[in-house]
């Protein structure tokens, strides 16, 4: 592939994954964006975990040993993937034959040199402040340019931003969901308070107090007793029009 072709599709990647309309669930761009790191020159294997202010869970990672290197770092709480999650600042071509690898995650880094890996780097995926998971690329000692590093992280910005724009289109649809809830609830309640006042002669702050104190008397939701109120008979039940009281 020529530069310019190079180039070429390196644009085209990152507008496919900033998309915030490509995928209804975020494991479609993070699985592109570990296909697109995997093919960068010098990486071996690789694999996503996202973070989404929870636990990391692996989403992409569709080499068996690197899959399984990404689980280990959950299970085991350690490795470089488990690091950025945590503290949203990427960790380059850390060998992993180092003493101090070995020290640092003593537990996964055994694991990683036995399936031929000296050496990771690992990118956060994030949007601002909000660390979103991290991309996990696996590669020998020094495999891996400055450049193959900055595409990488241009790359995992760019599923970012997608990835934050859905999470804020779920909350904002959640919200309005949860508004639209609590104004249907407020439109009910006030129609059984005029009902009620009308029928015993109350007014309606005494027929709201009548509604809360049997509601919580039976632990019944208010908005059922206003349902029953409406719906229900005028003559009978526990608001019967001849009861004063």
């Amino acid at each position: 592939m020529s530069p310019a072709d190079r180039e070429e599709h390196l644009i085209a990647a990152l507008l496919e994954l900033a998309d915030p309309a490509g995928g209804r669930e975020a494991a479609g761009p993070v699985e592109r964006l570990a296909a697109y790191c995997r093919r960068l020159p010098g990486v071996q294997a690789g694999g996503v975990l996202l973070a989404d202010g929870r636990e990391p869970r692996v989403v992409a990672g569709r080499d068996d040993a690197a899959e399984g290197l990404e689980r280990a770092q959950i299970e085991l709480d350690e490795g470089p993937c488990r690091d950025v999650c945590r503290t949203g600042v990427g960790l380059t071509d850390v060998p992993l034959r180092h003493p101090d690898a070995r020290a640092r995650w003593p537990h996964f880094t055994p694991r990683a040199l036995e399936k031929g890996y000296s050496a990771a780097t690992a990118l956060p995926v994030r949007y601002r402040d909000r660390r979103l998971g991290a991309v996990n690329l696996f590669h020998q000692h020094g495999a891996l340019t400055r450049r193959e590093v900055a595409v990488g992280q241009a790359l995992a910005d760019a599923v970012g931003i997608g990835l934050a724009y859905r999470q804020d289109l779920h909350s904002l649809r959640d919200r309005t969901g949860q508004l639209q809830t609590a104004l249907v609830s407020r439109v009910l309640i006030e129609q059984a308070k005029g009902v009620l006042a009308e029928r015993l002669g109350r007014t309606p702050d005494e027929a709201f107090a009548l509604m809360r104190r049997h509601a919580r008397a039976h632990q019944t939701k208010l908005t059922e007793v206003a349902r029953r109120i409406i719906t229900g008979p005028a003559d009978s039940g526990p608001f019967a029009r001849s009861g004063r009281g």
